[in-house]
């Protein structure tokens, strides 16, 4: 006797199989723009790597010739002006390995967050001070702006947040002529606390807003100052970090006016 028991198909209404096929859809267009992604912020890895590993094998090429021509030796003016090169170009490289591997710690989950209960205006107000006596910020007017009744507490790591409000000080310095206010600032809102830094200084176009917190995002040089070294994924790290507390950053801008960066945290009920 066949007890096998027979195969009957599932039913699946046409509703369901409708939608199934538009969340595969979307899975589908979702790695592609991540495969994307991942290809130009290799691209671009790759363009800072090897402009700094140029200037350095030029120069090495060049003290090596030197080096071996008895006939005309290297002045000490000449030397020197060498090895600052070297050095600035050295440094470069060593952010932007650094930074590179921080931000992919972060997104893989390797990078570990310790975090703690604190009342955010305690956390802003520490910082601020500890900033007013930090010699770069010599001719620039910091302020703080954080109402005296704010209680609110929120779970951060102490660290990494500090870490967000150096990148967002320092773009302001950045970009922001000798004179210019740079301001720490906070108020509540609705289940959540939005502190921000903001500046009166060159400002950001519209049309790079959009794209500021990407990590294959490109600013151009002209609005880098000369002799500043970064990686450029400072507001990429900055986003994370945030995106990790639960939060969110945004930035509203406008050149020649300033910029003003805004970290919205939810609260500790």
């Amino acid at each position: 006797m066949d007890i096998r028991k027979k195969f009957e198909q599932p039913l699946v209404d046409s509703d369901t199989v409708a939608e199934l096929s538009k969340k595969l859809i979307e899975a589908n267009l979702e790695l592609k723009c991540a495969e994307n992604e991942r290809k130009i912020m290799l691209e671009n890895i790759s363009h800072d790597l090897r402009a700094p590993l140029t200037a350095i094998r030029s120069t090495i090429d060049y003290l090596l010739l030197k080096n071996n021509d008895e006939s005309e030796s290297i002045s000490q003016n000449e030397l020197d002006s060498f090895l600052n090169l070297l050095d600035m170009r050295t440094k470069t490289l060593e952010v932007l390995v650094k930074d590179l591997y921080y931000l992919t710690c972060i997104d893989s989950g390797s990078e570990e967050f310790k975090f703690r209960e604190i009342p955010i205006a305690q956390f802003l107000e520490e910082y601020f001070f500890a900033a007013e006596i930090d010699d770069k910020y010599d001719g620039y007017n910091l302020e703080l702006s954080v109402p005296d009744e704010m209680m609110q507490v929120v779970s951060i790591d102490i660290a990494k947040l500090s870490r967000v409000l150096d990148n967002l000080f320092n773009n302001s310095r950045k970009y922001s002529d000798k004179g210019s206010t740079i301001t720490l600032g906070a108020y509540p809102c609705e289940n959540e606390v939005c502190f921000y830094v903001r500046d009166n200084g060159r400002g950001i176009s519209e049309k790079a807003i959009q794209y500021i917190f990407d990590r294959t995002y490109r600013e151009s040089n002209s609005r880098t100052p000369e002799k500043e070294i970064s990686s450029g994924l400072g507001l990429s790290i900055a986003k994370s970090i945030v995106e990790r507390h639960n939060g969110r950053i945004e930035c509203k801008s406008k050149l020649g006016e300033g910029s003003t960066f805004s970290i919205y945290l939810p609260i500790l009920q």
